[in-house]
Formats: C-alpha cells, sequence, structure tokens
C-alpha cells in the first residue's frame, strides 16, 4: 500500500501538521476568510431556517437551474440550457459522482501538477490509469502534452483540468487550448474544476463551456462551478455541473443512488448568492488587493512570485537555500520555513521545477510578521 501518509488527503496531513507545532504560526498555508455573508442574505437564511429540513421541489430544482444559465451567461458569456444543469452537494461530491459515470478500469486519465489532488486520488479508486502532465511556467501554466506518448494519449478517457488553476493562478488561455488539440480520441470527457471561476483578475472570466478556444470544441466538456471561495454558507452552499446533456442526465440518474436530496434552504440560499453580482464583484476586488499587498511583501522579502492572473494564491519559487540552509526541494523549504520561522506555507514538488504556495488568506498581523522576516530568511537572488 506504500507510505500512508501518502494515502491520505495533503491539506488533512498538513493541518494535523500544523495543530502539532508549538507556538504561534504565521499562516499562509491555509489561513481563513473573515468576510461575512451580506447582511440581506444572512437574514433571509435566519428567517427561511426551517426549510433546511425540506426537501427541494421540483420547482425549485428548475429555478436553479434557471439561476445557474442566467450566472453563466453573465459571468462568463456561455449560452446552455436548463437541462445541461444539476446542482451536487459540493465539488468533491461532484467529482466523484463523475469519476462513477465516466471510467472505467484500465481508463487513462490525464491530470496536472501541480494541481488540486482530489481528482487523481478520486480516479485511482476507480482503477483508472493516472498520467501526470506536468504545468510550463514558461507558457502560462500550460500543460506540457507533449511529455505524453500517443499511445498513453488514445487510451485518455478524461482529461482534468482546474482553471483557475490551484495553485499557480493560471486561466485558461489558447496556449492551453492549443495544447490540448487533437492529441486525445473523440471520445474524451474534458472537465474543468473552476471552482475559483469568478476570481479573474485580467480580463473576464473564462470558461471551457464558452467554446471560443479552438482546440478545446472537439471534447464532450463538463465543468463544475461554485461560490465557495466568495460567500462562507458552510455547509449551505452547493455547488453544480454543467456542460454535456448526455453527461449530465447519466451523472443525475447516478445521484438518484448516490446521495440524499439537497434541502430547499440550500437551494434558495446558493441561488441569491448567484444572483448577487454586486457582492460577486466585490468579493473579486478583495482577493486583487490582497494578493497585491501579498506579493509587494514577498518580494521585499525575496521571495519570487509568478504572475497571478486568477485564484487566490501565489506561487514562488522555491528557493534553494533559506536562512544559509540547504533546501534542494520545495517540501524542505517549507520544513525549515515552519521550524525555524514559524512561516507555514505549502509545498509543491514536480521535478524540475520546485514551488511555495501562500494563501491571500492572511491576517493583517501575519502580513506584517512575513514583511520582518526579511532579514532573517537571506533567500538567494535566483
Amino acid at each position: 500500500m506504500g507510505d500512508p501518509e501518502k494515502q491520505r488527503y495533503s491539506f488533512s496531513v498538513l493541518r494535523e501538521r500544523l495543530s502539532r507545532h508549538e507556538g504561534p504560526i504565521v499562516d499562509f498555508a491555509l489561513g481563513e476568510f473573515d468576510r461575512s455573508l451580506p447582511a440581506a442574505l444572512s437574514g433571509q437564511i435566519r428567517e427561511d431556517s426551517s426549510l433546511m429540513l425540506r426537501r427541494h421541489s421540483t420547482a425549485e430544482l428548475a429555478e436553479f437551474s434557471a439561476v445557474a444559465v442566467e450566472y453563466l451567461d453573465r459571468q462568463y458569456g456561455v449560452a446552455i440550457t436548463p437541462e445541461q444543469i444539476l446542482p451536487v452537494p459540493g465539488g468533491r461530491a461532484a467529482m466523484t459522482a463523475l469519476a462513477s459515470c465516466v471510467l472505467e478500469p484500465g481508463n487513462g486519465v490525464l491530470v496536472t501538477e501541480p494541481g488540486y489532488p482530489v481528482f487523481a486520488r478520486l480516479a485511482t479508486h476507480h482503477h483508472a490509469r493516472i498520467l501526470v502532465a506536468p504545468l510550463d511556467p514558461e507558457r502560462e501554466f500550460a500543460p506540457r502534452l507533449e511529455e505524453i506518448s500517443q499511445d498513453d494519449a488514445d487510451s485518455v478517457r478524461l482529461v482534468a483540468l482546474n482553471y483557475p488553476n490551484n495553485p499557480t493562478g493560471a486561466v485558461i488561455s489558447g496556449k492551453v487550448a492549443a495544447a490540448l488539440e487533437g492529441r486525445f480520441g473523440p471520445s474524451t470527457v474534458l472537465f474543468n474544476d473552476a471552482i475559483y471561476g469568478p476570481l479573474t483578475h485580467e480580463g473576464g472570466a473564462r470558461s471551457i463551456l464558452s467554446r471560443d478556444l479552438s482546440g478545446i470544441r472537439q471534447f464532450d466538456a463538463i465543468e463544475l462551478h461554485s461560490l465557495s471561495k466568495l460567500f462562507p454558507l458552510g455547509p449551505l452552499g452547493i455547488s453544480f455541473l454543467a456542460g454535456s446533456e448526455p453527461l449530465i442526465q447519466g451523472i443525475r440518474h447516478y445521484t438518484d443512488f448516490a446521495w440524499s436530496p439537497l434541502s430547499s434552504l440550500q437551494m434558495r440560499a446558493t441561488m441569491q448568492c448567484f444572483q448577487d453580482s454586486d457582492s460577486i464583484e466585490e468579493v473579486r476586488e478583495y482577493f486583487q488587493e490582497r494578493l497585491e499587498r501579498l506579493r509587494k511583501t514577498l518580494v521585499e522579502v525575496g521571495f519570487q512570485p509568478y504572475p497571478t492572473p486568477g485564484g487566490m494564491f501565489l506561487l514562488c519559487k522555491a528557493p534553494a537555500s533559506v536562512g544559509g540552509v540547504a533546501t534542494p526541494t520545495a517540501e524542505a523549504a517549507a520544513d525549515v520555513l515552519l521550524d525555524e520561522y514559524d512561516l507555514a506555507v505549502v509545498a509543491w514538488d514536480k521535478s524540475p521545477h520546485g514551488y511555495l504556495r501562500f494563501s491571500s488568506l492572511y491576517r493583517a498581523e501575519d502580513l506584517q510578521a512575513l514583511g520582518e522576516l526579511g532579514d532573517r530568511l537571506v533567500l538567494p537572488d535566483s
């Protein structure tokens, strides 16, 4: 079975390690969203709290689908029908359902690295073969698909993307589409985890469903959307899948068996979020400002952050040394930062690159503490 720690969700392992750390932590690894719900939404939830005990109705499902269609049109310029929408309890539940309905043992599944690790693990449990395409920092973090052999590419049943990407902040682009074009067969499903979709900081939000990128038109496409990173709804917040109607219908039938129905309150609260364009724009600006402050501080301290056109994190090159201590990997650098400087970050190692991810969900005192570490860290220039 291998190392049991490597079989676990990496962020669960990180949370446990941080909980064991002695003394205060300057937390740029996980952070905490400190914004409250809009007053009108918070009040409506309290008023309708009894609806948490009521299953959603057929009419509410139709209304949710119509609201989701309007949201995709308004935010992304995507034109689809309500039949192409499926509300789901959350992102991981959606990925579980997708893997269950699409994958068979031996299918190839392409994932990117660095990237959100959940779908690769779910696909592994369905006995799929995982193929990894590194994201190229020299090409706006487009996947290096030339490293995948044609025989392997021909076996791929599903390509799993995550744009805006965690942790790189990259957005779907012409370079990504060009990398995909002609590489996979006509039965390949293209999945994009767009959980950070509204958080684009250079230009408008982008979707694989808009079909304005020529390399993507060939695929059966499905995309995951949520506002969980913008509105702190907790267990009330739900996500939705959008895309290919045959895929959506297949997953819809699966979910009749897979989980309990969503509540009326979940449907109503989430619909209100999708319709609140002003709050969505306000939160987008909130993250833009925080990322800019973080970038400035990181540069002053000596880190080398990459451009971040989307998302809520900043990715830096892992330094070759920290405070005079050699750090040959990103994980080694993160260990030294935590053990010697109480600074928590997330490490990603994908040879030949090592990265450190800094969250914009920091406290003001953490940003100040980071700025004060400059002289002590003694980071190399390159």
